[in-house]
């Protein structure tokens, strides 16, 4: 019987990715799932850190991910960044593995939902406009060659009663209510759609 056990990818410099079910090479054009963890995504290529059923590539997000510049068309990161050290990194790195016009999801809890409190592994908590600063041709150089991001699509969803109040104050000005009403009228998941930009 093989053995099928997840292994390392083995040729980082060259940042080739390995399909650690098989040592299969890994096609160009792909769909990450970046941070899977248990949760297969049809479609997608699972990379974590740690070896299960759901990931095909063992990579640690917080270093150079095993791809190669501009062979990425997709990323997922469901529940993921607000688990990162360093954003920007991770931004940049995604930046330098996709290919130009490639699109990143993004799905984390909003700053005051409790999920994003009650996790101690979780080192941040966003915000609506969290990530607007990567559009911003002054921080440039740490996130991306150029102009590397576009936000694209944003939603912020609410839950129960309270949540459809919430929900009907940010309609109004999603400013006001994180400044003035989020914690009386609390909001649950971000989701962001953000385009990559290739000078």
């Amino acid at each position: 019987m093989p053995d099928t056990a997840p292994r390392p990818t083995t040729d980082a410099a060259a940042h080739a990715a390995v399909d650690v079910r098989g040592e299969r090479p890994i096609p160009a054009d792909l769909r990450l799932n970046l941070g899977c963890g248990g949760k297969r995504l049809d479609g997608f290529v699972g990379v974590d850190r740690y070896p299960t059923p759901a990931v095909d590539v063992l990579a640690d997000l917080g270093a150079t991910l095993p791809f190669a510049d501009g062979t990425v068309a997709e990323v997922m990161l469901d529940n993921v960044i607000e688990h990162m050290p360093d954003i920007p990194a991770l931004m940049r790195e995604m930046h330098r593995i996709c290919r130009h016009d490639a699109r990143i999801v993004i799905r984390t809890p909003h700053f005051t939902s409790l999920s994003s409190w009650r996790d101690p592994t979780h080192l941040h908590h966003l915000s609506y406009f969290s990530m607007d600063h990567f559009e911003r041709p002054g921080v440039a150089h740490y996130t991306s060659a150029g102009r590397g991001f576009e936000v694209i699509g944003r939603r912020l969803s609410f839950g129960g009663l309270m949540g459809q109040i919430g929900r009907l104050i940010f309609s109004l000005s999603p400013l006001a209510y994180e400044k003035h009403w989020c914690f009386v009228f609390r909001a649950s998941t971000l989701s962001f759609t953000v385009r990559v930009i290739k000078s």
